[in-house]
């Protein structure tokens, strides 16, 4: 029988495992966020185009998760998750020996293909943790994401000022070699569960998808999720081309940004132990709806800054540390013994829905920020409606 330092050092490297997961997903997305400009003068383009390689990747991402989940519930989490770190890590790459975008965009798209490992995160938890370790184990990463979130722009402009665009795409490769080195140590090479070898994948997906709180719950979650996935993607077009912040000034923004999202997931935490899964979304959709009008009276106001944009946009990172963990929890809880194929559904939901977004703000020109306020109150809106009808 085990000892309990032992059990205690095995919690820690599974809660390693699927906390690395969670970060090096921000790699090829917020590390990526400062080199915008650079990329844009490498490949003779626009700043726009550089950020609608964003919603690229997250569209080729949504649907390579779509197959990663269901094969990892068949074949088991190690082999497809060890499969899809190769194949990212060759994508990455592959951008660095790009020499027109055409090509950049090509490996681009050989590196979302692979990072559906990134959906893996979520069935692991189930996977790994008991039950009612889920969802603290769930507020705990997502917060620290956020720290992560504020790090990644300062690491990224490190890296662009000391080794150049190409080294955010090596720092990835070298980062999902390391988490391939812990998977291979901590997981089994077993199959997937009983359950989901009895049925096929499509069967499983759609079982899963026709479950309408399911459904409510994953769409809470996309609501918030897009809102601070299309705020990030466009922040470089906000405070970089709009406000002509350097780009230090902006990893400092992102700073402020993150731990606000860190903070949030404090109050998560604080939250989840004394109210309902119901009224942790429902408080967390009410902050994202403030953040917005308090974005929208900024604008009527004329009083735009980066200080001024910096309130809603820290009201909107709490909003999505607080109700993204509570819906994800308790739409995972409906199928976990299919925990693949329910994280794949999901997350195509939450970032297909991020992809739409950034793409159509990344296109707003001169109303960009109006637009970035008005989404916050029409998700809020649109996730409290789906609240109401959880249930029913």
């Amino acid at each position: 029988m085990p000892s309990h330092e032992t059990t205690r050092q095995s919690g820690r490297s599974r809660l390693l495992l699927v906390t690395g997961i969670s970060l090096i997903s921000f790699f090829p997305l917020n590390v990526l966020l400062p080199a915008f400009p650079t990329l844009a003068e490498q490949f003779a383009t626009s700043t726009a185009d550089i950020a609608l390689t964003v919603s690229l990747f997250t569209l080729v991402f949504a649907f390579s998760q779509l197959v990663t989940g269901p094969l990892s519930d068949r074949f088991g989490r190690k082999k497809v998750l060890l499969a899809c770190l190769a194949l990212s890590s060759i994508g990455a790459i592959g951008c660095t020996l790009s020499t027109d975008f055409t090509v950049f965009l090509f490996f681009r798209g050989v590196q979302a293909l692979g990072c559906g490992f990134f959906v893996l995160g979520l069935a692991l938890v189930e996977d790994l943790f008991e039950p009612q370790e889920r969802a603290p184990v769930r507020i705990f990463y997502m917060s620290f994401s956020g720290l992560f979130v504020a790090l990644s722009p300062l690491l990224g402009s490190w890296l662009l000022d000391s080794f150049g665009w190409k080294s955010s795409f090596l720092a990835f490769a070298l980062v999902a070699m390391g988490i391939a080195l812990l998977a291979r140590w901590i997981l089994a090479s077993s199959p997937g569960t009983e359950a989901s070898q009895s049925q096929a994948a499509g069967q499983s997906l759609l079982q899963i998808l026709g479950h309408r709180d399911f459904r409510r719950y994953w769409q809470i979650a996309a609501l918030v999720f897009c809102t601070y996935f299309a705020l990030t993607s466009v922040s470089p077009l906000i405070f970089m081309d709009g406000l002509r912040l350097s780009e230090y000034q902006y990893a400092i923004v992102l700073l402020i940004y993150g731990m606000a999202y860190l903070l949030g997931g404090v109050l998560a935490a604080w939250l989840q132990k004394r109210l309902t899964v119901r009224a942790q979304i429902d408080i967390g959709l009410l902050l994202l709806g403030t953040a917005g009008l308090a974005l929208l009276l900024t604008l009527q106001l004329k009083q735009v800054s980066t200080a001024s944009l910096l309130l809603p946009m820290c009201l909107s990172a709490a909003a999505v540390s607080i109700t993204r963990p509570a819906a994800i929890s308790a739409a995972m809880l409906l199928f976990p013994a299919n925990a693949g194929t329910a994280a794949s559904a999901g997350n195509t939901i939450m970032f297909l829905a991020a992809a739409s977004s950034s793409a159509l703000l990344a296109k707003s020109g001169a109303l960009l920020i109006p637009a970035v306020g008005l989404a916050f109150v029409l998700c809020s809106l649109l996730g409290l409606l789906n609240s109401a009808r959880l249930g029913r």
